[in-house]
């Protein structure tokens, strides 16, 4: 009984306490109100814009640069030298071209580049080098007829060009060195449009089965009275090369880089356009001047426009 008393006199005290309720009223007189509110609006697109324009015009729309990624690469120089130049160029790669509107708009395109290869994604079946990379990209040759009368009116076909063999290829597409020689000697045959081309080929030290030691191919240009504006501030270049084998295309025309008896860089003329083949130098390399010679290069190639 004790106990059942005890309980219901809990409840009662309990039933009895006082409650807390605010009427809506009570809440909006005691809500605190800042007496001044500053709002700040800043639309998303600006914050986005201002992000994307740090890195400097002129890389952002010359791709070509090197078949490296240049998403973290800002320029070795200050901005002011960016703003400084003044060339304006369309540019598209070789596999995004719209070859049925440069066909009756052939200045759609200042330039068409060409990027490296590794040999897994290369097709050797034609006697010219543009028709390999072509059938490799599955570009028809009705489509490089196209590309080929563009060039003939003025076009700059732009070719970063080298083919490379990794170890990995080396060992489970059943190269040797003698499949190797036999490759080269055919990639010699071939022909650019109808120009003939120089190959020049590297061969890194192996440590084991898929392991090689990287080169670093250090070049220092020979000048002449030709390429003297090209080359200048170029003191030096740099193949990087992270392959086993690399193969090096130049066309068979007017040497822009050389060095010893190996071509680096040449240009031929075609029709009223031209075709540059070029190594891919390192260009990330602030102590190597691939950067600037590619800038050289390009300014120099769109002045001298017939």
């Amino acid at each position: 009984m004790k106990t059942i008393f005890g309980i219901i006199l809990i409840l009662f005290l309990i039933s009895c306490a006082p409650t807390s309720k605010l009427s809506e009223s009570d809440i909006t007189n005691t809500t605190i109100k800042p007496s001044d509110t500053v709002i700040f609006n800043i639309p998303n697109s600006k914050i986005t814009r201002e992000m994307k324009e740090t890195k400097p015009d002129l890389l952002k729309r010359f791709p070509f640069i090197s078949y490296l990624p240049v998403t973290d690469f800002n320029g070795k120089f200050p901005p002011e030298f960016y703003t400084s130049i003044k060339l304006k160029f369309e540019a598209e790669n070789i596999k995004n071209v719209d070859y049925w509107s440069l066909r009756n708009n052939k200045s759609l395109y200042d330039i068409i580049y060409i990027q490296p290869l590794w040999i897994g994604e290369f097709t050797l079946k034609e006697d010219d080098l543009i028709y390999n990379i072509a059938r490799s990209f599955n570009i028809s040759k009705e489509q490089v007829n196209i590309l080929d009368n563009w060039v003939k009116d003025g076009g700059i076909l732009w070719l970063e060009s080298a083919l490379f063999i990794s170890s990995y290829d080396y060992k489970f597409n059943n190269f040797d060195e003698n499949k190797i020689k036999e490759y080269i000697q055919k990639l010699k045959s071939l022909k650019l449009f109808g120009n003939k081309i120089n190959i020049t080929t590297f061969t890194a030290k192996k440590i084991d089965e898929f392991n090689i030691e990287k080169l670093l191919i250090e070049i220092v240009p020979e000048r002449n009275s030709f390429n003297d504006e090209i080359l200048k501030d170029t003191e030096k270049l740099l193949l990087e090369q992270n392959d086993y084998v690399g193969i090096y295309i130049t066309v068979d025309g007017t040497p822009i880089v050389k060095s010893g008896d190996n071509i680096f860089s040449s240009y031929v003329n075609h029709g009223k356009g031209k075709i540059i083949t070029i190594a891919p130098f390192d260009f990330k390399n602030v102590y190597y001047d691939g950067e600037i010679f590619r800038i050289n290069l390009l300014s120099w190639a769109m002045n001298v426009r017939k």
